[in-house]
């Protein structure tokens, strides 16, 4: 028995030592998680920040005017997949709903506690020009949404934070909307957006958020193209292979140059026809670039 331990332990001791040895990747949980509840408070402390119910003052499903943005151009040399994230990385963002918790403890004292609903989005203009989601914005500054309405913010992948200032253009049916927040000074890191819409079998790339899992990488193809009635009127899907899920939302699709061809809308399960409990696939849909292109030169 004495003999059959001792190389156990050992063993033991080789593995922790390996592992101690070894560069530790990013925690999620502490690095952006904890991080966007602890920057969110601070925000919300200071008291400069715009709540829901103004931010809504300015949201709607339509009705905007053109916007005065400082697109880049676009990119024209292929890029490995390693360069697309250095790059789409250092733009992309995590946008979320914050607010302090209305809870009260045993003792009478109100809950330091902040709830946040990530989500993603992307800078098109240095000055401080962020897309994302209609659906992401409308669960901020709806009442129906009651733990988290005291800040919209941006947070960078070095953990940089800014409240959102306004609503520069929405489109409802598109799933888009445009924001605006303040760098102070600081150009930050933007995307080019494509001119010309993808093809089927074009490479598709997205740096996003699924469930937590923040600044994940995720690789495909353009799979579809096609158009699809909502109550809004008819609206362009390109469909990707690329993974996706909730907490990507928002979230740019990129092209094998770098450019911006597409933004996250929705997910779809479609089930075996004759079992509805059995998954056969699942549709990841994006609205085209030409979409957010003609939302920003001509409104809606």
């Amino acid at each position: 028995m004495r003999h059959f331990l001792k190389p156990f332990f050992i063993v033991l001791i080789l593995i922790a030592t390996t592992v101690h040895g070894q560069e530790l990747y990013k925690n999620n949980i502490h690095k952006y998680k904890v991080a966007l509840k602890v920057e969110a408070g601070k925000l919300i402390d200071k008291g400069n920040v715009v709540s829901g119910d103004s931010l809504n003052t300015m949201f709607k499903e339509k009705g905007y005017n053109s916007i005065d943005v400082n697109l880049k151009s676009m990119k024209k040399k292929k890029l490995s997949p390693g360069k697309i994230y250095d790059l789409v990385s250092e733009a992309a963002v995590i946008v979320s709903p914050a607010g302090r918790s209305d809870e009260v403890n045993e003792e009478g004292e109100k809950s330091k506690k902040v709830n946040t609903y990530p989500a993603s989005g992307y800078i098109i203009d240095s000055e401080g020009i962020v897309v994302t989601n209609y659906h992401v914005v409308s669960g901020f500054v709806y009442r129906k949404n009651t733990k988290a309405r005291d800040v919209l913010v941006v947070m960078m992948k070095d953990g940089t934070i800014f409240p959102v200032k306004k609503v520069l253009s929405a489109d409802k049916n598109n799933d888009l909307a445009i924001l605006k927040i303040d760098p102070k000074g600081v150009e930050l890191p933007a995307l080019s957006v494509a001119t010309k819409d993808a093809e089927i079998g074009d490479l598709a790339y997205i740096v996003s958020h699924p469930k937590g899992y923040f600044y994940a990488f995720s690789s495909g193809m353009v799979t579809d193209k096609f158009c699809e009635l909502k109550i809004g009127g008819y609206r362009n899907i390109m469909a990707i292979s690329a993974d996706f899920a909730a907490g990507s939302s928002g979230a740019a699709i990129i092209d094998q140059f770098g450019n911006v061809m597409g933004t996250v809308t929705y997910t779809k399960t479609l089930q075996h026809s004759d079992d509805a409990d059995k998954t056969q696939m699942v549709l990841k849909a994006t609205i085209p670039a030409s979409s957010l292109l003609k939302l920003i030169k001509e409104g809606n």
